[in-house]
């Protein structure tokens, strides 16, 4: 096949409103530093509206690309972030906030990664340097990748999936509807190889008082339900379940909580999460949580001191 003639890259946008930032992304990509060293038709870019009022379809008419795609969509919730993806032709699809600034260099590097590894074609995920590394590290097996993303795995803007393991999964019924991403990345134990990239390719659009579900919930539920079936299929080990939701305790929990309940960023609800919390988590981890939320602003500078020294080292 003639190289000229390969998509090597899907962004895949799930998107409801928020016109400005979907602007502010698409403009993020198509910044001559970003499209100067690549080819238009190396990457598509797919935004699918699931707004019934399509405002979003005249933002996309502002960019007159023909690698850019919109669709409109009666899917609901998050599961959009499953059918954005059965509109993809790339190679790699990767999912995509719409409020996720591509900085300058990140697509060269992304198209790079994917022309690199299509062959062997890994398990990719990008973790845009939550882990504090700002490096590439590399996995053998499907234990070790998780142990190490950890949580992560919960956050929609670092899932990759080739499409060809895409295609071989069976439509969206066992997709779990708060974290369908995560449900189509944990069908991926059977590969033998996987990378996860946690170089800082991205910048988070902060989106005033964000909210409409309960995400206390999602995190003492539903997404450790996820984890806790992986467990029980042997895809992972006690040691890496326990790591992970140990992980979640200390470290995001707190932070919604600070984001939520102290300084009301976040507009999320928090309804029963004191008794939501008993199901996969140790006796007291509720007041574990309140106590850690009041450290959350000394890490919080911790960490953007350390990413401005990753940003640093990589542009």
């Amino acid at each position: 096949m003639n190289s000229q003639n390969i998509t090597y890259l899907s962004i895949c946008i799930p998107a409801f409103g928020r016109l400005e930032y979907v602007r502010n992304t698409l403009s993020s990509i198509y910044t001559k530093d970003n499209i100067c060293d690549c080819e238009l038709s190396d990457f598509e870019v797919i935004i699918s509206d699931n707004d019934p009022s399509q405002t979003l379809k005249e933002v996309v008419k502002e960019f007159r690309y023909n690698n850019l795609h919109y669709h409109s969509t009666d899917s609901e919730g998050f599961m959009n972030s499953y059918h954005v993806l059965t509109y993809a032709k790339g190679y790699l699809l990767k999912l995509h906030n719409s409020q996720e600034l591509f900085n300058t260099g990140s697509l060269k590097k992304m198209i790079k990664l994917v022309k690199d590894q299509s062959k062997k074609k890994p398990f990719i995920f990008f973790t845009s340097g939550l882990l504090m590394s700002g490096k590439e590290c590399k996995y053998d097996n499907f234990n070790n990748f998780m142990y190490h993303l950890s949580y992560f795995s919960s956050w929609s803007n670092g899932f990759t999936i080739w499409k060809e393991d895409f295609e071989k999964i069976s439509g969206e019924t066992s997709l779990n509807t708060l974290f369908p991403h995560t449900s189509l990345l944990l069908t991926q134990y059977y590969k033998s190889d996987f990378i996860i990239n946690d170089q800082k390719l991205f910048t988070t659009q902060f989106v005033k008082k964000r909210g409409g579900h309960n995400k206390f919930h999602a995190f003492s539920i539903e997404y450790p339900s996820l984890i806790d079936t992986i467990y029980q299929e042997g895809y992972i080990t006690l040691k890496t379940r326990k790591h992970i939701l140990l992980h979640l305790l200390l470290t995001y929990l707190p932070l919604l909580f600070f984001n939520v309940r102290i300084i009301k960023r976040e507009s999320f609800s928090f309804d029963n999460f004191r008794k939501d919390i008993k199901h996969y988590f140790p006796f007291g981890s509720y007041y574990i949580v309140i106590f850690l939320s009041f450290i959350v602003p000394f890490k919080i500078i911790w960490r953007k001191f350390k990413l401005k020294h990753i940003l640093k080292s990589q542009f």
